[in-house]
């Protein structure tokens, strides 16, 4: 059994502010506060699903800001394989194939315009106001259970705050969550026990893994119609001039995934999505 696990780092125990996220410098004390506390969440899930009977776990820095950087590699459990991009052009992660029996997230955070979501955003945030996938709004949890599906491969667990518990048991009921902390407004939140977290964290995503037989796949009938919105015109007009992306409003473009892959792949001069017939 192979498990394939995405990190993030806005839904971590422990984490409580923006600069142990993003601090522009990469020996700034929070910034490596918060590395250690993504190695740690990291190390609890690997645990589990080598408790649960895992033959083998690959593992994705999947925070942006870290750039494959994050895990304290001299803490990070040796067992577990990294990961990265297979190619960026359109995005293919690498690892993530129909050898894989489930897709776990980490330290995940709710999508964007979500209420007492401890940091919440969908890809990039403070620039991106909606993502929607079919007319539905979707956060990054959604775009990866959309990708994992197409191998057949369905997300069954989560960590993060109490708001993307929420939002993943409301898309995916089978998929087991614990939550990390409760959102109290943009940067601000009620942390839980770090030890009792990772207690938690453990048993759950084995308790999920061990239910793998009722977990099913997301996949939805292509064409897939994403409609972004950005928070300034600007943004909007770059996308805008890729072939194949339609122009709803001022910060708003619109475009169609043939392959549901491409969900994580912005258009751009180097990738465009096939225009409507």
């Amino acid at each position: 059994m192979i498990v394939w696990i995405c990190t993030d780092m806005e839904g971590l125990a422990g984490i409580s502010t923006w600069n142990q996220c993003y601090a522009a410098e990469d020996d700034h004390p929070d910034y490596l506060y918060g590395r250690r506390q993504l190695t740690e969440d990291a190390n609890a899930a690997i645990a589990g699903c080598f408790d649960a009977g895992a033959t083998e776990v690959r593992i994705l820095d999947g925070h942006g800001r870290n750039q494959n950087r994050g895990f304290m590699l001299d803490l990070l459990d040796p067992r577990a394989a990294r990961v990265w991009f297979r190619s960026l052009d359109p995005v293919r992660w690498e690892g993530l194939d129909e050898s894989v029996a489930a897709v776990a997230m980490i330290g995940q955070h709710a999508r964007v315009n979500t209420i007492r979501g401890f940091l919440d955003h969908t890809q990039a945030a403070k620039v991106i106001c909606s993502y929607r996938l079919n007319g539905a709004e979707q956060g990054e949890l959604g775009q990866m259970a959309l990708y994992a599906g197409v191998y057949g491969v369905p997300l069954v667990f989560l960590s993060g705050d109490e708001a993307a518990c929420a939002e993943a048991r409301g898309l995916f009921p089978h998929v087991r969550a614990v939550p990390t902390k409760r959102g109290l407004g943009w940067e601000a939140c009620e942390l839980y026990d770090t030890t009792a977290v990772r207690a938690s964290i453990r048993a759950e995503i084995a308790r999920a893994l061990g239910a793998l037989s009722s977990a099913r796949p997301w996949t939805p009938n292509p064409p897939i119609t994403v409609r972004a919105e950005w928070s300034w015109a600007g943004a909007a007009e770059g996308v805008a001039q890729a072939p194949g992306v339609r122009r709803i409003s001022a910060r708003t473009v619109a475009w169609d995934l043939e392959d549901p892959r491409d969900v994580f792949t912005w258009p751009s001069s180097r990738w465009s999505p096939k225009p409507r017939e």
